[in-house]
């Protein structure tokens, strides 16, 4: 079912993330955006009013009747989401998931079985799609000019959580959706998956390099019941072989980083350690000693943008990226919105990733 622009747009979740998302959606003119809504009224009142005076309400049930919002961007955490998303889609809103869906497969199951009964579109986060390096790598290779791929590497070890000082709250319980494996390891999972197609086998270790945290009500120590540390032996199609390693508590953080050897030659896509981890990065070819003469004047031709210089789009921007396309979406329009059976398959990964034995 279509919606007509202007789509009237609700907001749901914690003020950090709706820092990002409301100026994002605001930014495209398709949106218009009139409510807020989450648990903390005093910060909600204080980011509706820097943002014009917008109607500030106590949580999603109080939008799921409201007959003035056509479409609901959740920003919340993977336990909470499920429920909100699965109540907002049967009063008819289109929805705006992050990632990943649910803290379970069952969460996220329930999700897509409520959104495909109420015909209303939806869509996931999943933002490095937006990002113009992403889209070259996955040209050069959808392009084949590079030959087979013989070998993956992913990296990305930052140190947002080493301080051991950090309260405990949901991204120290793996039941409510925290830790690597489903904050950041399910953003790479979906573009493992847009580059190379579906995982056939995986095999998982995990860590938490800080094991407890300063319970926020009485600053005892708790323990931490999720991984900060997770590593991934995946085989993709084509028995590809790719090794991912995920970590936001090392000591000295390296950025983001995916390395692929290719019959001619190593593609490397690479950032530096960034407070904004969309930032920074930069597509680099190179050629393999017996490569084509011809073949890196090719990839820079496939790949002009990002071979120039580093790309700097910012949370933001990426995120504004992402409403148009959501925007699209909504309208009926051809689109690169990543979809619920995105969001569904990379649960699926890692559902499989938790019961496979190390």
């Amino acid at each position: 079912m279509l919606i007509t622009p202007p789509f009237r747009t609700a907001m749901v979740g914690n003020i950090q993330a709706l820092n990002v998302l409301l100026p994002a959606f605001r930014a495209v003119p398709e949106f218009y955006v009139t409510t807020l809504a989450g648990r903390n009224g005093e910060s909600l009142r204080a980011a509706a009013s820097k943002a014009g005076g917008l109607r500030v309400v106590p949580g999603w049930e109080a939008l799921a009747a409201d007959a003035e919002i056509d479409a609901v961007v959740l920003a919340l955490p993977p336990f909470l989401q499920s429920p909100a998303a699965v109540g907002l889609t049967a009063a008819g809103k289109a929805l705006f998931c992050e990632k990943p869906l649910a803290a379970d497969l069952a969460g996220a199951q329930a999700i897509v079985s409520a959104v495909t009964a109420s015909g209303r579109p939806a869509a996931v986060n999943f933002g490095f799609r937006m990002i113009e390096a992403f889209r070259d790598f996955s040209a050069l290779v959808q392009s084949g000019i590079l030959g087979a791929p013989q070998f993956g590497m992913v990296e990305w070890l930052i140190a947002t959580r080493r301080d051991p000082a950090m309260s405990w709250n949901w991204k120290s319980d793996a039941a409510q959706g925290g830790g690597t494996l489903n904050m950041m390891t399910s953003h790479v999972l979906d573009y493992l998956g847009w580059f190379f197609g579906d995982i056939q086998s995986l095999r998982l270790q995990t860590a938490a390099l800080v094991p407890t945290r300063p319970d926020a009500a009485t600053g005892q120590p708790k323990p931490v019941a999720a991984d900060d540390s997770s590593s991934l032996l995946l085989t993709l199609a084509g028995q590809l072989p790719v090794s991912v390693t995920v970590s936001t508590a090392v000591s000295f953080a390296q950025g983001h980083r995916l390395r692929f050897w290719f019959e001619q030659g190593l593609l490397e896509l690479a950032n530096s350690p960034t407070d904004d981890f969309h930032d920074g990065f930069k597509l680099t070819f190179h050629p393999a000693r017996n490569a084509r003469p011809d073949l890196a004047h090719e990839v820079r031709e496939l790949a002009a943008l990002s071979q120039l210089a580093p790309c700097f789009p910012g949370r933001i921007n990426i995120n504004r990226r992402v409403a148009g396309e959501f925007a699209l979406a909504l309208a009926g329009r051809p689109n690169r919105m990543p979809t619920l059976a995105d969001g569904l398959r990379v649960q699926q990964w890692l559902e499989r990733a938790r019961q496979c034995p190390a």
